[in-house]
């Protein structure tokens, strides 16, 4: 019997269940202040409708919610910094130490899922050492077919989303004395690959930028990487911008802020520093490239949309009943007005794979999420697009299924 181990795991049991009392505690505070600001999401109801209502009040019980947790997450962070500094549960795995490494942020409570273990093998095969992050604790029976795909698998609360995790897989890293010469940040809020055969490690390689991911967001002047997946070389990881702004950051439950003080807020931090952010899936010049094909492409391109916007939806509809003269034109017209207000990879999915093979799909439950993964199937289904894998097809395929 391991009894330093099981020691280490009743401590974390104690700390996790002083963490979950914390922030019952306050709970109350929540519900009150939702009272208080119940005329304002009331005034909102009147000017948004269907997903925009349920949008708008999550982004405003976040907010208000926020104030609670300006007093719960200082001390909940205390807690977590105490663990983490005592060493975080470990699982040894079978995949060797390398100079490239994985650090997957995961959050699976109930159990590990196969897609998770192919994405460890996937990065394995490309010379990646995956160090897992698991903000729940993982199961007795997933414990062997992980250690067998992973270096190593570190356990952590539930406590500041993705970033947290990324924040104490870091720390872990330092703890062991381990600098990689490049580092891959990434969570299973992706499935990747979902195509056969992707460059995208390629195309992460290749970019001389010192931080790299997929897409580059543009909000007026401020440009942002989506924060599912970094790609971290030596320069960026010594920079000492790099590790100010994780030993400042200051964790949270609260979604609105995690995605202002981390996404937006690393990006910012970086550049702010003088690294290079770049972004290896450039959709920017993706309509004068749909209009370099013929129309049957078009077509499909429409035919394979997702929306979410009812006008723009039927407008599509109308556009895929005729073919008069300038149909190509309204057509593509109708492309540009979409991209200005959505993202072209959920929206466009056909478009996107054949251009510029962007190989991965979001396990979000909004609703352009989930209209971009039907949309995406559909084109598959018809063998438009290619199949991914057996086990993310499955999971896939269950993701939306009686919705």
């Amino acid at each position: 019997m391991d009894q330093p181990r099981d020691a280490a795991r009743a401590r974390k049991a104690v700390r996790e269940e002083q963490i979950r009392a914390l922030s019952e505690r306050y709970r109350g505070l929540g519900f009150r202040l939702r009272r208080l600001s119940r005329r304002v999401l009331w005034t909102e109801l009147v000017v948004v409708t269907g997903w925009k209502v349920r949008r708008e009040l999550e982004r405003l019980w976040q907010q208000t919610k926020g104030i609670g947790n300006q007093l719960t997450d200082p001390v909940v962070q205390r807690r977590l910094d105490s663990l983490v500094e005592d060493g975080l549960p470990l699982l040894q795995g079978a995949m060797p130490r390398a100079d490239k490494i994985a650090l997957l942020l995961i959050f699976q409570p109930s159990g590990i899922q196969q897609s998770t273990l192919r994405t460890c093998r996937w990065l394995a095969e490309a010379g990646y050492a995956p160090l897992v992050v698991s903000n729940a604790q993982i199961a007795e029976e997933d414990r062997e077919p992980l250690a067998a795909v992973v270096w190593r698998a570190v356990e952590r609360p539930n406590f500041g989303y993705d970033f947290g995790g990324y924040r104490d897989g870091l720390t872990c890293l330092a703890q062991w004395g381990v600098e990689p010469e490049e580092l891959l940040i990434l969570n299973d809020s992706i499935w990747l690959p979902v195509l056969p055969e992707t460059d995208i490690l390629t195309r992460l390689a290749l970019e001389p930028a010192e931080i790299a991911g997929t897409i580059l967001r543009e909000r007026g002047e401020e440009r942002f990487l989506e924060s599912y997946l970094y790609r971290l070389r030596r320069p960026a990881l010594e920079h000492p911008a790099f590790s100010t702004f994780w030993k400042s950051l200051q964790l949270t439950s609260n979604k609105y802020h995690v995605i202002r003080r981390g996404e937006r807020g690393f990006s910012a931090a970086m550049r702010a520093a003088g690294l290079r952010v770049a972004g290896v899936y450039d959709t920017s010049a993706l309509v004068e490239r749909i209009a370099d094909q013929d129309t049957d492409f078009l077509e499909r391109t429409l035919h394979y949309g997702a929306y979410i916007d009812p006008k723009l939806a039927a407008e599509r509809d109308r556009l895929l009943s005729w073919r008069r003269p300038g149909w190509q034109t309204a057509a593509l017209d109708h492309v540009s007005r979409v991209l200005q207000k959505r993202m072209a990879y959920s929206s466009f999915p056909y478009a996107m794979v054949h251009l510029t093979g962007y190989p991965l799909l979001k396990k979000s439950s909004e609703p352009i999420s989930r209209a971009w993964r039907v949309a995406h199937m559909k084109a598959m289904d018809a063998g438009d697009l290619p199949p991914p894998p057996p086990t993310l097809l499955t999971e896939i395929r269950a993701r939306d299924s009686g919705r």
